[in-house]
């Protein structure tokens, strides 16, 4: 291989479609930064040309004969992890197999044309490329961790906020201390009460999110918003999956609903998600409409930048793992306010840009590892200044 190519982001595409095959190889090849080294029909082949080629990123069909993507990616990943993007089907099966992809440490998701008129190659050959090239800088080996959130408590059975703390300082101690957040407990609290929480995050963030809220109890006495970048049909499932492990109820929003303490409400991927106040009520306006030009919906500086028109001071913001800056601008918004704004650290993010955005613009109140954030959380909405 010349220095040329040494350079170049392998891929190896792993579909049971020879269409898909062939197109995925066309989308890939277009770009003069990738190279696309083989394809495989199967997970079972799949891996073979993986241990021969070696390649960056891997893109993955779920549903596959011999074996599976969910298969084979359980496989790379205690053996030899490899980033790998899934292409699933926006179906009740390809959804939810999706969603266990992603806890099994697949780097990210794209949603496969359907074959229905109106569906857009040039849609997913840009969504491709963007995460063939952000697959290819991340540390496979944090891909591959089992991150296993620890249940606050059953639904019908809601703790105190002290037991909640008892549960989050154990789950503290247990994880290595961050370089920025080893001062936490040091660093500041919110100069207001907290009204809402609204969490932004991408890329890792189905993961991440398993992590933190299931440490929320169920008696947690604000709202939380959360804005995860994914193809639409698939944060539906994300909602179900998370419902099932946290004291909190947690579903999609609904454009309109009053917000109430105790409940997570995930933005539909396909829309923006922002709230309004009406008559002292805050509700969830959820749509296509938006006060900034962005290629994210949901987008978490819509989000943000809705808070901080509606809730100002009285908004807790957190930014976890995820590609680019998208929350950048409407942090600013929050914390030009005195809202409270907190940062995932470096060292648990899949992919640390949209929280590096906000710690470079000198915008965190706190920089907290993964499993510390829920804590944070807990401690600042309690905290009587």
């Amino acid at each position: 291989m010349n220095p040329a190519t040494k350079e170049l982001i392998t891929v190896l595409i792993v579909d049971d479609s020879p269409f898909m095959r062939i197109t995925l190889q066309k989308i890939l090849n277009q770009d003069p930064e990738i190279k696309v080294l083989d394809t495989a029909r199967d997970g079972r082949e799949g891996i073979e040309k993986l241990q021969t080629l070696h390649p960056q990123v891997i893109t993955m069909d779920v549903e596959m004969p011999v074996m599976n993507g969910l298969q084979a990616l359980d496989e790379i990943m205690r053996w030899q992890p490899t980033p790998v993007i899934i292409l699933s089907s926006v179906t009740t099966e390809g959804t939810q197999a999706t969603i266990k992809a992603l806890e099994y440490g697949a780097f990210d998701i794209v949603a496969k044309p359907s074959g229905k008129p109106g569906d857009d190659l040039q849609v997913l050959a840009q969504d491709l490329i963007e995460k063939v090239k952000g697959a290819a800088h991340v540390d496979p080996t944090r891909l591959g961790k089992k991150r296993t959130p620890v249940r606050t408590t059953l639904k019908n059975s809601p703790p105190t906020f002290a037991q909640s703390s008892a549960v989050n300082n154990l789950n503290r101690t247990q994880s290595q201390p961050s370089r920025a957040g080893a001062s936490n407990r040091s660093l500041s609290y919110p100069k207001h009460p907290v009204e809402i929480v609204a969490i932004g995050t991408s890329t890792g963030g189905p993961s991440a999110l398993q992590t933190v809220l299931p440490q929320l109890p169920a008696n947690f006495p604000v709202p939380v918003i959360v804005a995860q970048h994914m193809p639409p049909g698939f944060t539906g499932p994300l909602a179900q999956r998370l419902n099932g492990l946290c004291a909190l109820n947690v579903r999609e929003g609904i454009n309109g609903e009053p917000l109430k303490a105790g409940t997570v409400y995930v933005a539909p991927a396909g829309k923006q998600i922002q709230v309004v106040r009406r008559t002292g009520q805050l509700l969830l306006q959820i749509g296509d409409e938006s006060p900034i030009s962005t290629l994210y919906h949901p987008s978490v500086d819509v989000m943000f930048l809705s808070l901080a028109k509606e809730v100002g001071k009285r908004a807790l913001g957190v930014v976890m793992t995820g590609m680019g800056n998208d929350g950048l601008k409407g942090m600013r918004e929050i914390k030009a306010l005195e809202g409270f704004a907190i940062a995932e650290a470096e060292e648990t993010c899949v992919v640390y840009g949209m929280p590096r955005s906000i710690v470079d613009a000198g915008l965190a109140d706190r920089v907290v590892p993964l499993g510390e954030i829920g804590h944070v959380i807990v401690e600042c909405v309690q905290r009587k200044e």
